[in-house]
């Protein structure tokens, strides 16, 4: 039992990894991550003004001389060490049955479940080739296999540098990318393990709790993104649709049908250095088989809103859809939904308070043609830090507690009640 809890948490804190920090760009009323990322949609290597912005407005102390990733002409090194030590416990009923039909019920109080341990999550290393200025080529590999590596080149026909279309006041970027990358779907969340995300994978017995968007996720396509009077992004793709296979590099899908995915977005400042602000809606779309070999039409909508004011950063999301591949790719839900509210207050120079509410629940097929409902959270809550003592060094506290229900395993008409708390302390080392 610890050794299968033990591999649980490889699993559920897998995905506590940190991609970008969303709050920042919202900070300057950007439409997209290009200000520090050079990926529009935001995550992996930084620019030039993102490793400045690191150096300078990050940290509380800053130490040390210059340092730039850029080790040579058009060539950047990039790197990525995530490690955390956890403590877990989950309170669950216990249950036994006491005849051979299992048709009779006693319940002999709850269990508590306790594990800490030190985990180390991931080790990347990230290059970003700049063959000119409007074409780029991104390779990031992790050299403990925890994550599948990410690769794809991009190439903006509209750009500053003026070598396809020149950007204007209108139009201010276009783009095309492809290989293997993370869809733009919704708030890109500096934790993968929110429920509008990747969710956690359990360490009970029972199932899973939010989206197929697992830790490293990517699929295989085709990117088209545009940036228009400074303020509206509009990001579309076409992929292979590997919900259930994020390692593939082949389409998995028997039936030969592409997933696609839709994002835009608003965002503007409306009072200079107060107030600002970002509205969007995501699509993803896909019709895949479902766990009983039928064809399911996959729709997933997000619907996203964040909000400056002053020191505070609000970031919300609403996920909904139907035939929706859940967390692990475990089953595919009739249903199911997510939300996620996260607070951020700038305390001092590099270090902010973390609040975190989420909800979350599917409805399932228990096997028998009926409709059930599988997990559902109604309350995860979460209060941490993000602290930056020294340039390329976070270290992130955190603290949940979880109120949760299920199906019991033997007996699906009866429901468990779970809760779970978890403490832990990642940290996160980057250039």
């Amino acid at each position: 039992m610890k050794k299968n809890c033990l591999a649980g948490i490889c699993l559920f804190f897998f995905a506590t990894q940190i991609y970008a920090l969303p709050r920042y760009a919202l900070l300057r009323g950007e439409g997209n991550c290009l200000g520090c990322h050079v990926n529009p949609t935001g995550g992996g290597i930084r620019t030039e003004g993102g490793e400045v912005y690191s150096i300078n407005d990050l940290p509380m102390w800053k130490r040390g001389e210059k340092f730039s990733g850029q080790i040579s002409e058009g060539i950047r090194l990039g790197g990525d060490y995530y490690s955390q030590f956890l403590m877990f416990s989950q309170t669950r009923p216990m249950y036994h049955f006491s005849d051979s039909t299992g048709s009779k019920q006693i319940t002999d109080g709850d269990k508590t479940t306790k594990i800490s341990a030190f985990h180390l999550m991931n080790l990347s290393i990230e290059l970003d080739i700049k063959a000119t200025n409007s074409l780029h080529g991104y390779l990031r590999y992790d050299a403990l296999g925890a994550v599948s590596a990410e690769g794809w080149a991009m190439l903006h026909i509209v750009h500053s540098s003026g070598e396809i279309i020149q950007a204007g006041d209108v139009v201010n970027n276009a783009y095309i990318k492809f290989g293997a990358f993370l869809p733009a779907f919704g708030i890109r969340f500096d934790d993968h393990t929110v429920y509008v995300k990747g969710g956690s994978a359990s360490l009970s017995e029972f199932q899973h709790a939010g989206f197929f968007w697992a830790p490293g996720y990517r699929d295989v396509g085709i990117e088209l993104g545009t940036l228009l009077f400074d303020h509206i992004g509009i990001v579309a793709g076409v992929f292979n649709g590997s919900e259930t296979h994020p390692s593939s590099n082949f389409g998995s899908d028997p039936l030969n049908n592409k997933a696609f995915c839709f994002r835009i977005t608003s965002s503007g400042e409306l009072i200079e250095n107060m107030l600002a602000g970002e509205i969007g809606f995501s699509r993803y779309l896909h019709n895949h088989t479902d766990d009983n070999g039928l064809l399911a039409n996959m729709t997933l909508n997000g619907l996203h809103c964040s909000v400056r004011a002053g020191p505070v950063t609000v970031l919300s999301e609403y996920d909904f859809g139907k035939n929706v591949v859940l967390s692990g790719a475990r089953t595919v839900a009739k249903t199911a939904n997510a939300l996620c509210i996260e607070s951020a207050v700038k305390v001092t120079k590099g270090l902010d308070l973390i609040l975190r509410y989420e909800t979350f629940k599917d409805e399932i097929d228990p096997g028998d043609g009926s409709t059930i409902t599988g997990i559902a959270v109604k309350g995860r809550y979460t209060i941490g830090a993000q602290w930056f003592p020294l340039r390329f060094l976070e270290i992130r506290p955190q603290y949940r507690i979880a109120k949760l229900s299920a199906p019991n395993p033997l007996e699906a008409s009866i429901t468990d009640n779970f809760t779970e708390n978890t403490f832990l302390i990642l940290t996160h080392v980057f250039f």
